[in-house]
């Protein structure tokens, strides 16, 4: 009898610990996508005048690096976080907000790449493609379409047939996992590299200086590269996933 309530105290100090730590470190990643958000909006604002979409090509990519970060880093993350977040919640209700995220993000990339097109077109030497943050960008951007397609074809369209899907579903649900982060991680990359030559190309030396709008962008990466680190941690933790898979049984 002894050894049954031992058991169970220590199962209850263990669930009690897990739903800490999952709770604080979803606080925490909530924070972080929010303040990168905010940090690129504040640098955007207060140090670059704002945005447009066009006639001024400085705003234009103002633009661009406010779109890209709220949907590759913003809404992406958030379209990840779902499935933890919602955990109490019916599969289909997080498919589907997974999904809308899923939409809401690429349509800020699409915008966000258009608008960065449309302002290397108004400078007096377009060029298009050429930097490693635009490499990275490209591939982040059609491996993110890939898992739009792949995704939404097999796991909403091919719930109308469930039973002889399900198998197919639950096998490739681990693959889809690993590259939404391979995805995420991708973008953080192209995010980084993007404010470095940002950072060099409208500071010149006194990058080096470390002026204020250096600190704003050097502080912004910092906050998207935890992130990367924090996010696929979160999402891949033995403990996390037995903590949600209860919440949902």
């Amino acid at each position: 009898m002894g050894s049954k309530n031992k058991q169970s105290a220590t199962e209850h100090q263990d669930s009690l610990s897990m739903r800490c730590g999952f709770g604080w470190l979803m606080f925490l990643v909530e924070v972080l996508l929010f303040g990168a958000l905010g940090l690129c909006i504040f640098w955007i604002v207060y140090y670059g005048g704002g945005v447009a979409w066009a006639n001024d090509t400085s705003k234009q990519f103002n633009l661009h690096y406010v779109l890209m970060t709220g949907g590759f880093i913003f809404l992406n993350g958030e379209s990840i976080l779902v499935y933890r977040k919602f955990a109490c919640c019916k599969k289909i209700y997080n498919k589907v907000i997974h999904t809308i995220f899923f939409v809401l993000s690429i349509s800020a990339i699409t915008i966000g790449t258009v608008s960065a097109i449309q302002a290397h077109n108004n400078s007096q030497n377009p060029r298009h493609f050429y930097s490693l943050h635009s490499w990275i960008g490209l591939a982040t951007m059609g491996l993110f379409a890939l898992q739009f397609i792949v995704g939404f074809t097999s796991f909403l369209v091919l719930l109308c047939c469930d039973t002889r899907t399900a198998k197919f579903r639950q096998q490739l649900l681990p693959t889809h996992v690993t590259f939404g982060l391979i995805i995420f991680s991708m973008a953080v990359a192209a995010c980084v590299t993007g404010l470095t030559q940002t950072g060099h190309h409208r500071l010149s030396d006194s990058y080096k200086d470390l002026p204020e709008q250096a600190i704003v962008i050097n502080v912004f990466g910092m906050t998207i590269i935890a992130l990367g680190i924090l996010m696929p941690y979160f999402i891949y933790t033995i403990r996390f996933k037995r903590y949600t898979t209860v919440l949902v049984n």
